[in-house]
């Protein structure tokens, strides 16, 4: 190789190096430099995504202390959690997927709701039946006052 690059005239291995630096700077570019472009363009549209979904929780929150402050204390009730929690949704328009009981919780699975009906559901669940929710994940969906529960864990608090 030395020898190779050595029988070489000058200009010849200027264009050689030329090309190197070329052929560096596209290898560069496709396995450096773009995948990070790509991946700060999918964290912004990540931190707008999480700021539309903090916006639309704080345009809740007034609906969420209202019923908190209409909310009296639970009564105590020691039926069947998953029977209670299929009973009183039909009344709220509320299609739940799937219940499965935990001892005295129960992990929901929901059809996207009216978020108001799922407030005024828990709501009524905690003044009637002391269930409150004790783990729950969900986001705007795309139709506007609709709520996709992800995950809900409803059980009652033992004090």
């Amino acid at each position: 190789m030395k020898q190779w690059w050595q029988d070489r005239t000058t200009r010849e291995r200027r264009i050689v190096l030329a090309a190197a630096l070329v052929l560096l700077s596209i290898i560069l570019y496709w396995n450096v430099w773009s995948p990070l472009q790509q991946h700060l363009q999918q964290q912004r549209g990540q931190v707008q995504q999480l700021q539309q979904q903090l916006s639309w929780m704080q345009q809740q929150a007034p609906l969420v202390r209202q019923l908190k402050q209409q909310s009296a204390s639970p009564r105590e009730y020691s039926g069947d959690i998953a029977s209670t929690l299929s009973n009183s949704s039909q009344g709220y328009q509320i299609v739940l997927k799937r219940i499965q009981p935990q001892g005295t919780n129960a992990l929901v699975e929901m059809d996207t709701t009216s978020f108001e009906q799922l407030v005024s559901w828990l709501n009524m669940l905690e003044q009637q039946y002391g269930i409150t929710p004790q783990q729950i994940d969900l986001q705007p969906a795309e139709v506007p006052g609709k709520a996709q529960v992800r995950r809900l864990l409803l059980g009652r608090n033992k004090e």
